[in-house]
């Protein structure tokens, strides 16, 4: 790598570790979520995304000077064949084994149809106790090396890989379906939490690991994940019972990469407020994707302290289905909202859309977004 290409790097790394630290910037990072196949050939002047979409598109985020890419997904998911768990094995060393499990009771049982099915699966999984050897914390170290080393083409800028820190899952609905998941959260919570369970103590050691790599190779100390809990009221279960069987886990999972001094940016749907006080007591310290429109209250998030003392840092927020299609005009009053509210708040907002950008979105409000977080006015 060249020598300039290193020294931007350090700009661009200490302007977002400074801006969620609340330490002074020279100006707020700008997070490249995604784009639009036409925003980004207009900015890059091409036109074969389809055919070369990694190179185009990372080729758009530097062209619009973006610090931080993250998660890296494409407009039309091309990232499931280019990106980091199409073309490395990124995934081995850092997934739940319960996956695994499920996937082998599903085939010689047949699929959950009902929240008995699920409550007998749950009651066969190991104790938390087994996670010990289960979990190969040198293959956890190496896969968390392999990651950052296949975000090493995106410098000047910096990378966060998503949804690959020990975090607890919560979103097995996509796999049992809604209403056997939510039912087994009120009839039979004892098992549910022994899921739990044992996802936490893998998310632990996973992360010990992790926070291992970081520590010894100098990564970025700041990890990307969340679960979609919430709908637009709130919570889809009751926030007491998530209080009892699941916060409790997740805490003891983020535990290990709180002590190491590794910030936690938690992805969130819908309203999480009347869930908030468990994740700060979690230890998560950043949040982002906020549905303002759904009755997600972001001023409410923002002044609200953590558990580390600070406020949390807030990656946001144009939003991407209703500001985003309206008008230019609107996009720049966003992100002028954004940069007044770090400004009150002592710094800690990275500029970033709510969301992913759909492809039906106007060119010129995609460009918009991008043009005024550059030049921060």
């Amino acid at each position: 790598m060249e020598m300039n290409i290193r020294q931007e790097y350090q700009v661009k790394r200490e302007r977002l570790l400074n801006a969620i630290e609340f330490k002074p910037t020279d100006r707020l990072p700008i997070c490249g979520f995604n784009g639009t196949i036409a925003s980004i050939e207009r900015i890059t002047g091409r036109t074969d995304y389809v055919a070369h979409a990694k190179e185009v598109f990372t080729q758009a985020m530097k062209a619009w000077d973006t610090d931080l890419v993250l998660q890296f997904v494409l407009p039309d998911r091309q990232d499931t064949t280019c990106g980091p768990y199409g073309e490395s094995n990124a995934r081995g060393g850092l997934l739940s084994v319960v996956y695994t499990l499920l996937g082998e009771w599903c085939r010689s049982r047949g699929l959950i149809k009902s929240p008995e099915a699920l409550r007998d699966f749950c009651l066969s999984l190991p104790s938390a106790g087994e996670a010990a050897r289960i979990v190969n914390p040198e293959a956890t170290r190496q896969t968390w090396l392999a990651l950052d080393a296949w975000g090493e083409f995106l410098k000047p800028m910096v990378w966060v890989p998503g949804h690959r820190c020990g975090s607890v899952p919560w979103m097995w609905y996509t796999t049992v379906g809604y209403e056997n998941y939510l039912m087994a959260h009120s009839l039979y919570p004892e098992a549910m939490e022994r899921l739990f369970a044992l996802c936490g103590e893998e998310g632990r050691l996973h992360n010990i690991a992790i926070a291992q790599a970081i520590r010894e190779h100098g990564l970025i100390p700041l990890v990307y994940s969340g679960e979609d809990i919430c709908a637009n009221d709130g919570p889809m279960c009751s926030p007491k019972v998530l209080h009892e069987i699941y916060f409790p886990h997740l805490k003891r999972a983020v535990e290990p990469l709180a002590e190491a001094g590794v910030h936690w940016l938690w992805h969130s749907d819908g309203n999480i407020l009347p869930i908030l006080s468990d994740l700060l007591d979690c230890g998560i310290d950043g949040f982002q994707g906020f549905e303002e429109d759904k009755g997600m209250d972001l001023l409410q998030l923002a002044r609200t302290p953590c558990k580390n003392g600070r406020l949390p840092f807030l990656c946001g927020s144009v939003n991407v289905t209703t500001t985003m299609y309206t008008t230019p005009e609107e996009i720049a009053k966003d992100v002028q909202r954004m940069l007044s509210l770090s400004k009150a708040r002592g710094g800690g907002v990275v500029l970033c859309p709510s969301s992913s950008l759909m492809e039906n979105m106007p060119v010129e409000n995609v460009m918009t977004f991008y043009e005024r977080a550059r030049s921060q006015k």
